[in-house]
């Protein structure tokens, strides 16, 4: 995603960017925790740093950002949409912070 992100930065032609899932019902639920329940504590604090730098670039891009919400978006999924200039949510849109 960081790749992509850079990519679309420098990108002129790229007027805005629209992240919406593939997954019917699904925009991003989160972490896998049963992955994480398998990381030592060095992965974890690895796998958290790269996502938070990954936030960072989607918050700093000079494109427009849209998270398109068709369905569940939980946890660090719902903390990705933040990181988007505008939310639009359908109906089945479920938010949600599960871990707190």
């Amino acid at each position: 995603m960081r790749g992509a992100l850079s990519s679309i930065r420098s990108d002129s032609t790229v007027r805005a960017l629209v992240l919406r899932s593939s997954v019917p019902r699904v925009f991003c639920a989160g972490a896998d925790l049963k992955e994480r329940a398998l990381m030592t504590p060095s992965e974890v604090e690895q796998f958290l740093y790269d996502m938070k730098l990954m936030f960072r670039e989607l918050e700093a891009l000079p494109q427009p950002t849209i998270a398109a919400l068709d369905g569940a978006a939980l946890g660090g999924g719902l903390e990705l949409s933040l990181c988007c200039d505008l939310r639009v949510a359908g109906q089945s849109a479920l938010l949600g912070l599960p871990e707190t």
